[in-house]
C-alpha cells in the first residue's frame, strides 16, 4: 500500500494519524495520532495527550518499532478507513468556487508556485486544510514532492518576497513560529537558522511552512533497524548537507564516531549548510552494519535535542 510521510490516515471517522515513515513494519503504517472528532468536533493533540489517548483508549494502535526502536502509533493496514493525500488536497482547493479566507490564501501561493513553473502533481497540502478543519490561525502547510524542485520553490520565495507578492514574516510571526515549536534553542539562534531557509512566507494573512519529500529515486537508503544507545552531544563539521530538507533531514559529518546526525523535527530541517560546524544533542543510534549516527527528534517537542550551527 503507498503511504508517504505526510499523509494522513483516517480510522472509523474519528482518528488520524500522521504517517511519520515511508516504512510499513508488521503489515502496520507507521504513525502517530495528530486529531480526534468527538461531540465538540476536531481537536488537535499535542504529542503527550496523544500518546495518553491512545494508551488508555485504543492500546491496540500501540506499536514498539523494531525498525526505528521507538514506541510509535502502528495502524493494521486492514483498518485503514481513509488515507488522505496532501497532492489531491491541492487539485480540491484548485477547482473550488467559494473558498474561505484561509483556502484563498492556499490558493494564491499555489498559483504562484504554478506560474513559477512548479507543476500541479508536484505539490501538496497536508494539515488542517487538507482534513477540513482549519481556523483564521490555521498555518498552511505546503509540501513539494521533489528535491531539486523543492530548491526551485525556495528561490521563487525569495523573489516573491522581494517583489512583494507575498511576505516575509514579522517579529510577532516569528515568535509565534518559535512558541508552537517548543524547540530547544533561544529565540535568537532560532531566527538565524529560520531565516535563511526560505520555507516560510506569509500569503494574504496566513503563514506558510514549506517542507518537501524526496522522489523515490532521490531517497537515501537507510540500513536499519537501529537500536538505541544513550544520549551524546557533538560537534562536528558538516561534510554533506544533499539531505538537509529530507523527511528525515541528514547531515553528514567528520565525527570520529557518528557518521551522520539525523531528524524528524521540523525545525532541524535545513539547518546547518555544508562547510559549518554543527552542534547537536540527541540520541546515538546504531545500525545494522555497526556504524552510528544521532537522532534528533524523538519527539514532536524534543525536549533536550537540537541542532544548531555552533559558535
Amino acid at each position: 500500500m503507498l503511504i508517504r510521510p505526510k499523509d494522513y490516515i483516517g480510522v472509523d471517522d474519528k482518528l488520524f494519524f500522521a504517517v511519520v515513515s515511508e516504512f510499513q513494519e508488521e503489515n502496520r503504517a507507521l504513525t502517530w495520532l495528530r486529531y480526534i472528532k468527538d461531540e465538540h468536533g476536531m481537536r488537535k493533540l499535542a504529542t503527550e495527550q496523544a500518546g495518553d489517548l491512545i494508551s488508555d483508549s485504543y492500546p491496540e494502535f500501540q506499536f514498539h518499532s523494531h525498525y526505528a526502536d521507538s514506541d510509535l502509533h502502528g495502524i493494521p493496514l486492514g483498518s485503514i478507513g481513509h488515507i488522505y493525500q496532501p497532492d489531491q488536497t491541492v487539485t480540491r482547493l484548485l477547482n473550488m468556487t467559494r473558498p474561505d479566507g484561509k483556502q484563498r490564501d492556499a490558493i494564491k501561493i499555489l498559483k504562484l508556485l504554478l506560474d513559477a513553473g512548479i507543476q500541479e502533481d508536484h505539490l501538496g497540502i497536508s494539515g488542517s486544510l487538507m482534513l477540513d478543519t482549519h481556523n483564521e490561525k490555521s498555518d498552511i502547510d505546503i509540501i513539494i514532492y521533489g528535491r531539486e524542485l523543492f530548491y526551485k520553490v525556495r528561490q521563487s520565495i525569495k523573489n516573491y518576497i522581494e517583489s512583494g507578492e507575498l511576505e516575509a514574516l514579522d517579529n510577532p510571526s516569528w515568535i509565534d513560529a518559535f512558541q508552537r515549536r517548543s524547540c530547544d534553542i533561544s529565540f535568537e539562534d532560532y531566527c538565524l537558522h529560520e531565516k535563511r531557509k526560505f520555507n516560510k512566507c506569509i500569503s494574504g494573512t496566513s503563514k506558510v511552512d514549506i517542507s518537501m519529500i524526496p522522489e523515490v529515486s532521490e531517497r537515501f537508503q537507510e540500513n536499519g533497524p537501529f537500536q538505541k544507545q544513550g544520549r551524546e552531544k557533538i560537534e562536528s563539521i558538516v561534510t554533506d548537507d544533499t539531505y538537509a530538507y529530507d523527511f528525515p533531514a541528514r547531515y553528514f559529518t567528520d565525527h570520529e564516531t557518528i557518521s551522520e546526525v539525523v531528524s524528524y523535527t521540523a525545525t532541524y530541517i535545513g539547518q546547518v549548510q555544508k562547510g559549518e560546524r554543527i552542534e547537536a544533542a540527541g540520541y546515538v543510534e546504531q545500525d545494522s552494519d555497526g556504524k552510528t549516527r544521532l537522532l534528533v527528534g524523538t519527539s514532536r517537542e524534543a525536549a533536550g535535542e537540537y541542532i544548531r550551527v555552533a559558535d
